[in-house]
């Protein structure tokens, strides 16, 4: 799952990458480089596949 590319839900635009996995949490943070880009906790039950 780390590295995997996620949406929040399943009709999400934005897509976010993996970067770590605690318990019920994951850490990620977006693809797109951005002013402000941070990585946050989302729970793992709410992530979506993203289509490559």
């Amino acid at each position: 799952m780390i590295g995997d590319k996620v949406l929040l839900h399943p009709e999400g635009k934005s897509t976010f990458t993996v970067r770590s996995v605690e318990e019920e949490d994951a850490l990620v943070e977006s693809v797109i480089d951005a002013p402000g880009k941070f990585p946050f906790r989302v729970p793992v039950k709410f992530l979506v596949p993203a289509d490559s």
